[in-house]
């Protein structure tokens, strides 16, 4: 079951996510030195927060029926695999070959130096507090430990609910790092981060087993909570005070989004929001490294052609979202399905 609604919402975030960075990339004085847009960016990094709640929600979706069921654990895993790695291997190869050449911004990027940290970009564990090649891949940690408790959901549902259950109160506790730095093993696979991920996998069993008239009425109701957390935060509340409260909202307008888009009342058929959506792994992923080569490019033409610091903004930020559409198309979507017609074609190669 497919939900455009979902998918436009998952482009949503890394868009937001995008806008956050380049209004800090912006302020650097190697740039413009000068923030633009941060009113409206500056909590853009929530987009990771939206993130983490959706993959709750959606890994419950498509695998409620393999739950208990350990016959599918191979297909659950195969599916895992092929969705994160083979597009995530192709980006940070080629960017890790690029910054060995020479190119980019010295020193803004350091590629790893010890077997471990090579282990950890390739295989997106944390072993240290490495900073990884591609920085948003930090995010990826944490999906990963999320997809092996999901497993023992699969192998035993009994085992699994009571891994799950330890895992997260082992998550209370508050080790929060707002940037994406500085992060350790144990900030890793304990940040109240993972928390999000039962908020959304709670939002799906509400979608599935609430009165679509309520659920419906979720989506404004998100909204709202979201909007009053947000001016509670604004006005000095710190984040580690209202981090949960973020999840909720998200939880929230996802699962009203899809009862909205499960009676026909959501724009499915809106195709820019789709194909960002449909890109949004490729854009998150690759977003940092556009966004800077393609400001030093409009910089530079700005030199010669009047061009306004929220103009360059605006060109910058279409064209990251752009170059990311593109990588979609012709890198993450054929890389995907030709690794996906390999496992179709294995079995029959086996007998």
């Amino acid at each position: 079951m497919q939900l455009h609604a979902l998918q436009q919402a998952r482009g949503f975030a890394a868009v937001a996510v995008l806008g956050y960075h380049l209004s800090l990339t912006m302020a650097l004085p190697r740039y413009l030195g000068e923030e633009l847009f941060s009113n409206f960016t500056r909590r853009g990094n929530l987009g990771v927060d939206f993130f983490f709640v959706l993959s709750g929600f959606v890994i419950a979706l498509a695998h409620r029926h393999d739950i208990g069921n350990p016959d599918q654990l191979g297909r659950y895993l195969t599916r895992r695999f092929v969705r994160v790695f083979p597009v995530y291997w192709a980006y940070v190869g080629i960017f890790c070959a690029l910054v060995a050449m020479g190119f980019g911004t010295p020193g803004a990027v350091v590629l790893p130096d010890t077997v471990g940290r090579w282990i950890s970009t390739a295989f997106l564990v944390r072993l240290d507090s490495l900073e990884f090649p591609i920085a948003p891949a930090w995010s990826l940690v944490n999906e990963m430990v999320f997809y092996l408790v999901f497993a023992l959901l699969i192998i035993s549902r009994n085992v699994g609910r009571a891994v799950f259950a330890l895992w997260m109160l082992a998550c209370l506790p508050i080790f929060q790092h707002q940037d994406g730095s500085g992060w350790t093993p144990w900030t890793t696979y304990f940040t109240s981060l993972n928390l999000n991920f039962l908020v959304g996998m709670l939002a799906f069993h509400c979608w599935t087993n609430g009165r679509p008239s309520v659920i419906k009425s979720a989506f404004p109701g998100g909204l709202a909570l979201l909007a009053s957390v947000y001016a509670l935060e604004s006005e000095g509340m710190p984040y580690s005070q209202t981090q949960i409260a973020y999840a909720i909202s998200f939880g929230l307008i996802i699962a009203g989004a899809a009862s909205l888009e499960s009676a026909g009342q959501w724009p499915s058929n809106a195709r820019i929001l789709n194909v960002i959506g449909d890109a949004s792994y490729s854009i998150y992923l690759t977003h940092e490294a556009f966004l800077g080569l393609l400001a030093k490019v409009m910089i530079r033409v700005s030199a010669h052609v009047s061009l306004t610091p929220k103009l360059i903004y605006v060109v910058v930020f279409a064209g990251t979202i752009a170059c990311g559409c593109l990588l979609h198309l012709f890198v993450e979507r054929p890389l995907i399905e030709a690794c996906r017609n390999f496992n179709r074609r294995r079995p029959l190669a086996q007998v």
